[in-house]
This record gives C-alpha cells, sequence and structure tokens, in this order.
C-alpha cells in the first residue's frame, strides 16, 4: 500500500502549456472554435498536434533549428551559431491560450522545443501559428469536423452538390470540399450561427430550389 494521503497520478493525465499569442492568431483560433462549435483549448491542441507531425510544417520550421531534430528517418541539422530568442518578442497586444497534451505529445514538443532553443510555451505559439497557415491542416480539420457532425442523409446531400459542381464546372480547378465549405461559411455565417447549422441552412436553400 501506499503512504497514506498519497495521490496517484493518472497514466493519462495532460500537461498545460499556455503560450502567450498575437491577438490576430488568438482571434483565429476563437473563430475556428465558434465555426466549429469547440472549445478553444480543444482547437489550439489539436491544430498544434497536427503541426507537430506533419513534415512539411517541420521542414518550414527547420530554418529555426540550434540543434540537430529527427523527424521520422529524416535528420534536420540544427546551426550551433544560430541566434535563438527563449521567448519571443511579440509586437502589440496579445492573449494567452490554453492548451492541453497527452503526456507522449508534449514530450515530442519538448524535443522541438530544445531544437529551436526556446521555451515549450513559445515553441507551441511558433508551432500553432506556423501550423493554422498550413491550408492542408486546418482543411483537414474542417473536413473532419463535417464527417463527424452531420448525418448520413446530410453527408449525401452535399456529397451530391459537390460531385455536381465538379461535373458541371467549366474551370479547370477541381473543387474541393473545404472551397464549397468556406463559401458556404460566407453566405450563411450570419447571426453566430455555427458550421453545422450554416451547412444545413445552405442545404435547405438548395433542396428548395430543386
Amino acid at each position: 500500500m501506499g503512504k497514506t494521503g498519497e495521490r496517484k497520478k493518472r497514466s493519462d493525465a495532460k500537461v498545460d502549456v499556455k503560450p502567450t499569442v498575437e491577438l490576430e492568431l488568438y482571434d483565429c483560433v476563437s473563430r475556428i472554435s465558434h465555426i466549429t462549435n469547440t472549445p478553444m483549448k480543444d482547437v489550439g491542441e489539436l491544430v498544434c498536434r497536427n503541426g507537430l507531425y506533419s513534415r512539411k510544417v517541420i521542414e518550414h520550421l527547420s530554418e529555426k533549428f540550434k540543434r540537430n531534430y529527427k523527424f521520422g528517418n529524416t535528420l534536420f541539422v540544427g546551426h550551433p551559431d544560430l541566434f535563438a530568442e527563449r521567448t519571443k518578442k511579440r509586437k502589440g497586444p496579445t492573449r494567452r491560450l490554453t492548451m492541453r497534451f497527452t503526456q507522449d505529445v508534449y514530450n515530442d514538443l519538448c524535443e522541438l522545443a530544445f531544437a529551436m532553443d526556446t521555451t515549450v510555451s513559445t515553441c507551441a505559439s511558433i508551432l500553432i501559428e506556423s501550423s493554422i497557415k498550413d491550408t492542408e491542416i486546418l482543411n483537414e480539420y474542417v473536413t473532419s469536423y463535417v464527417h463527424g457532425e452531420l448525418d448520413s442523409n446530410r453527408k449525401k446531400q452535399l456529397k451530391l452538390v459537390l460531385d455536381f459542381i465538379r461535373k458541371e464546372n467549366p474551370y479547370e480547378d477541381d473543387i474541393t470540399l473545404t472551397q464549397l465549405i468556406s463559401y458556404i461559411m460566407d453566405e450563411f455565417m450570419e447571426h453566430g450561427r455555427n458550421l453545422k447549422v450554416a451547412v444545413h441552412n445552405w442545404l435547405d436553400s438548395v433542396t428548395e430550389k430543386e
């Protein structure tokens, strides 16, 4: 038996990371949170985690590596002479963004911070900014939300609309689900509605015209 009053630490406990980010980035996360009806801490954690395991994002950040960093089978060579700010100085107003990571992800974040010679919170702020500007990561997040929130009938309707647009599209560029969602957001996100409501209203308007 353990000592009296000793609290056993949960194996699935998460670690808090609270980076300070520029207000513009904070507002961006806030908008995504509202659109997908997901808490900001979950949006930040998911976007940050996806970036941490994205080769595209890591390659972009590699120019900031003061020490070697291994990503999969690739070794990014650090630049020892590179000047690295332990904490990033920011211009203008800032806000603190709270995120929670599993221990494994937090350990990987610490390794990235070590390579960039920054604090973990600074590394997280740099990572989330780089990740949120990667359209592939954002597209994957929004698409995943749509598929997870809409019922089978709505998803079928959305697919049929998208198939029709692609078939009748006179332009060379392929129309993606995310581009369609972006259009729906622009047209139907008034009055504080979230994305699920916006998609429902848009599909209803399309059905009424048929």
